[in-house]
């Protein structure tokens, strides 16, 4: 089941799954191959699906929640489509937790909710590789006001990104620009941020303008990180992490999931797509970066495959997302269970709650 030789529980700590069926129309029931097959398409083939997920060892995901992003077959294919007010936003977020609850009474995955849920997950997942999958809101839209934060709570959602595009609580870099924004948090993102972080939530910096950024970091937010982001030295735009921030989240004992997007491994790749981009060479320099800075045990995976985009966009060693274990033959030995696994779960065991 696992092509893993440790037999290592994987963390991917960002996929638009519940996206790719609302948005895009996938049945992620299905294996990579029959939905390529049902699909035919020539761009942006899928590469995820539960199915794989299990094949390749993936113990744990966070599962994105979002107001809608416009995936299909458009050749700008992240273009935002996000509904035009809060309580449509709400609507969709609420279907798409809907349709993971349904999963999960399927049996095909297991929400994690609390360190309980993690740790029997686990345990169970040794025996029969489903995935378990902890719900990440990425754009805060669908949260109409700050005080019904408890609700989401009751539905399992446990980390909050700010934005995506702008949002009425921040300034959004969405896939980023060389022209850094100055913007940051609005009043309403203060309260949201103040909110989350007595209800218990974990707030993830990604697609948040650094301003932003440095505005929560000052309230004192207690649990963060970025759960897909690069280095903004290899990769240079507002969409990714400046050092300063990348050690202001390992202080904070958090963790930065590496984006395995080819555009955001390398930066030419965006003006030149006949360049080759290979988990060998950018990922395993992006991953040396982050750990130069702050060390392998705040490195993690934050793949976004088919966030989006597709096979095309994805390094070359990567078929589907069963090959995510691939990642771990360009890290030092020492380094690989962390970054694959366990800097992931000790994350998750410090950040959610203990019991639901």
């Amino acid at each position: 089941m696992d092509p893993s030789p440790l037999r290592l529980p994987l963390v991917d700590s960002h996929l638009d799954l519940a996206e790719n069926v609302t948005m895009v129309g996938r049945d992620l029931t299905l294996s990579v191959a029959a939905i390529r097959a049902l699909e035919k398409r020539t761009a942006n083939q899928a590469t995820v699906s539960l199915p794989d997920l299990e094949r390749g060892g993936v113990a744990v995901a966070f599962a994105t929640v979002t107001a809608g992003l416009q995936t299909g077959d458009s050749s700008s294919s992240l273009v935002t489509a996000r509904a035009r007010t809060p309580e449509k936003a709400e609507a969709h977020a609420l279907s798409q937790i809907g349709l993971y609850e349904s999963w999960e009474s399927q049996g095909r995955v297991r929400l994690l909710k609390s360190v309980v849920d993690l740790e029997h997950h686990l345990a169970l997942w040794q025996k029969d590789g489903k995935p378990g999958l902890v719900m990440l809101m990425e754009g805060a839209d669908p949260i109409v006001r700050a005080r019904d934060l408890p609700k989401w709570w009751r539905r399992g959602l446990r980390m909050v990104g700010l934005t995506w595009a702008d949002t009425r609580y921040g300034a959004g870099v969405g896939t980023g620009s060389e022209t850094f924004r100055r913007d940051g948090l609005t009043p309403e993102g203060h309260a949201l941020l103040n909110e989350m972080a007595e209800s218990g939530f974990t707030w993830d910096i990604s697609h948040l303008a650094e301003e932003g950024v440095w505005q929560g970091l000052e309230l004192g937010f207690p649990r963060v990180c970025a759960s897909h982001a690069n280095a903004r030295a290899l990769t240079p735009t507002d969409r990714h992490l400046s050092d300063e921030v990348i050690r202001a989240v390992a202080e904070r004992r958090g963790v930065i999931g590496i984006v395995l997007y080819n555009g955001f491994l390398e930066h030419r790749w965006e003006q030149d797509n006949s360049l080759s981009v290979t988990l060998d060479e950018h990922v395993r320099h992006h991953a040396a970066y982050l750990a130069s800075l702050v060390g392998w045990q705040h490195v993690g995976i934050g793949s976004d495959l088919d966030g989006g985009l597709g096979l095309e966009e994805s390094p070359q060693e990567l078929d589907t997302v069963a090959d995510l274990y691939r990642v771990g033959d360009v890290v030092p030995a020492e380094a690989r269970a962390g970054v694959l696994s366990t800097n992931w779960i000790n994350f998750l065991k410090d950040s959610l709650p203990h019991s639901a």
